[in-house]
């Protein structure tokens, strides 16, 4: 069949209708993530974050995504996904998962997008964040998550994971495609706490705290799981 035939026009858009798209997407996670064998570690620093605050903020890289929208579901986690179309599709797939999906990012029309968040934690939800999307420099921490804390109360809580065997792309931020009956170690490290008052300068500071405490996080991740060289985080360039 010839790209010109009338029903290729329709087989394209039945193949990419965003929310048929969307749930094949979210049965797929379900699907592999029911084979992964995963173990959680670190799970008294997300208990002494909500000592702190009842709603934390959960960040972890672009790139580690996938893992934890299966170990996530069906928790309301809020999730910020950009308005491009690959982030939408990304926000259709996982509200199928059971997480609230907010449009925007924090960079591009990033008032509004804290707003929506901070009310979310208001009516006492968690928000998760990738902090180096939606469109990176990958492993670089981006303000928002400092930000809303600040405005908020709620603690940040860095989550990271690795998985064996695995694919990473060759996109921006290296995306991890755990394969069936993988090897999943999840962990959460310690909570942020970001004053109401913090300045400027401290607020940089912390936030290039948290991006070296989840690169660490990360790296240590990758090389107890066996990789070496290139493929432990932040990865070599492409």
């Amino acid at each position: 069949m010839h790209p010109g035939d009338v029903n290729s026009g329709h087989i394209m858009k039945i193949r990419f209708h965003p929310g048929l798209t969307s749930l094949a997407g979210s049965i797929a996670i379900r699907g592999i993530g029911a084979t992964w064998r995963i173990e959680t570690r670190g799970s008294e620093h997300l208990e002494a974050a909500r000592k702190i605050a009842p709603q934390v903020i959960l960040t972890c890289w672009h790139g580690r995504l996938l893992v934890l929208s299966y170990t996530h579901r069906n928790q309301s986690v809020q999730v910020l996904a950009s308005e491009h179309e690959d982030g939408d599709l990304m926000g259709r797939t996982i509200t199928w998962l059971g997480f609230g999906h907010v449009r925007g990012s924090t960079s591009r029309g990033g008032a509004r997008a804290l707003r929506e968040l901070s009310s979310l934690l208001e009516d006492g939800l968690d928000v998760g964040l990738t902090i180096d999307g939606p469109r990176g420099p990958r492993g670089v921490v981006q303000q928002g998550a400092v930000e809303l804390s600040r405005i908020t109360g709620s603690v940040i809580v860095p989550i990271s994971n690795s998985s064996r065997p695995r694919h990473l792309f060759g996109s921006w931020d290296r995306f991890q495609l755990p394969h069936p009956f993988s090897r999943i170690v999840v962990a959460y490290g310690e909570p942020f706490v970001v004053p109401p008052d913090a300045g400027k300068q401290e607020r940089e500071g912390l936030r290039l705290d948290l991006q070296k405490t989840l690169e660490r996080m990360t790296r240590e991740l990758d090389e107890e799981l066996g990789y070496i060289g290139p493929d432990v985080w932040p990865h070599e360039d492409i």
